[in-house]
């Protein structure tokens, strides 16, 4: 779950698209996440996997908070 704020609080909107690269790239700089780079993956994946993001065209999007 905090992996997906720190991302939610990266982007401006939940249709922006990120790429892989910045998503870690945001989870390594904060300073409560592990800069391990196999701990972002990971963390990415899961998100992916419970729905919270979601791709398209390479890109990450964030699953809206609202619904």
């Amino acid at each position: 779950m905090e992996a997906y704020e720190i991302l939610e609080s990266g982007t401006e909107s939940p249709t922006d698209g990120i790429t892989h690269e910045r998503a870690q790239t945001l989870l390594r700089a904060h300073e409560s996440f592990p800069a391990d780079q196999a701990d972002t993956e990971y963390a990415i994946q899961r998100l992916i996997d419970y729905g919270w993001l979601y791709e398209v065209e390479g890109e990450l999007r964030i699953t809206d908070s609202e619904s």
